[in-house]
């Protein structure tokens, strides 16, 4: 590991002021869970470490006239025993309690799983200057590739490690960024960034800014919701796809519907065509089976993970039925 300063400001605003213009240089220490293993492997390099630890706030959960927010410091043990989110957003606390280990849960923050960088073993490996470093291939296309993308992976083929991220999304989650020029509040599903768009990069956070909260709006509480993900261990492990289903119902009718999938594209990807099918409609199970193939009409597997598509259409299927059932 490269010998790095750290820096402990006590306001976001110092926070900003040293973290600088440049992703190489300088990175930000939350629950520390990612960028530790990031710092060991050798594929962040930084000269300075920020460490938001001693900024007051960041850490709560607190009900203002914009909704619930929780704090980018909070973590995910604290989501996990809210009752507040565990009534208006169960999925949620679903979600965290599948995530990693008790132990895990009591260090790292729900900022800090938004924002953590991929897992895909030749990003991580830093012997393979693939794409996402500068490089000119992609490893993964013709390497190993049984648990990245099926979506969206014409150019790099990770996929977004982050479970809380499409619930979030499910709810109309709202990021608070913070930087030079102040504060900016906007959608979480628009807090994305493509390969396409920057390559290098896997959301919109600028060096210099500072995701500070996550705000779940006024009326976004909704417990006809669903996680469901797959993965090869019942124990600790990664996902291996993610489905969420939430709904709005008018009786028997679904007035509105979100649908985002996980773990199958480089950034957590809504459906809203698969919304559509839903809305306005009484869900039976024919329904849930042209549902569930029309997720998987535009795939594009790799050599070995076409049992992607088969086990995406499993996990939604259970997603929808839990939520409906809820």
């Amino acid at each position: 590991m490269k010998a790095f300063k750290m820096a402990r400001p006590k306001t976001v605003e110092a926070a900003v002021s040293v973290c600088g213009e440049d992703f190489a240089k300088t990175k930000i220490l939350a629950g520390g869970t990612d960028l530790l293993g990031e710092l060991k492997e050798h594929t962040q390099t930084p000269d300075m470490v920020v460490n938001l630890k001693s900024i007051a706030g960041l850490n709560a959960i607190r009900q203002t006239d914009r909704g619930l927010e929780i704090g980018a410091l909070v973590k995910l043990y604290e989501i996990e025993e809210h009752g507040e989110i565990a009534k208006g957003w169960p999925a949620l606390v679903t979600t965290v309690q599948k995530t990693a280990t008790p132990q895990i849960r009591n260090v790292a923050t729900v900022g800090g799983n938004l924002c953590q960088r991929p897992r895909c073993w030749y990003y991580r490996d830093e012997t393979f200057k693939c794409l996402k470093k500068g490089g000119d291939l992609c490893y993964a296309r013709e390497g190993e590739n049984e648990y990245h993308a099926i979506f969206d992976n014409a150019t790099c083929n990770i996929i977004h490690p982050s479970n809380l991220a499409p619930v979030l999304m499910a709810y109309d989650a709202q990021v608070e960024i913070v930087g030079p020029n102040g504060k900016e509040v906007l959608a979480l599903e628009d807090f994305w960034v493509s390969p396409e768009e920057d390559i290098s990069v896997e959301n919109m956070l600028m060096p210099d800014q500072v995701l500070t909260t996550i705000i779940l709006p006024k009326g976004s509480a909704n417990p006809v919701s669903a996680y469901v993900e797959a993965r090869e261990k019942q124990s600790y492990d990664w996902a291996i796809c993610g489905a969420t289903a939430a709904f709005r119902r008018d009786g028997k009718t679904v007035s509105d519907a979100r649908i985002i999938l996980s773990a199958v594209a480089p950034i957590p990807v809504r459906r809203f065509d698969l919304e559509d099918l839903l809305k306005g409609q009484s869900v039976d199970e024919k329904l849930i089976d042209r549902v569930c193939e029309a997720a998987v009409t535009d795939a594009t597997p790799l050599r070995d993970n076409a049992y992607k598509t088969i086990l995406l259409k499993a996990v939604l299927r259970r997603a929808i039925r839990q939520a409906l059932e809820n």
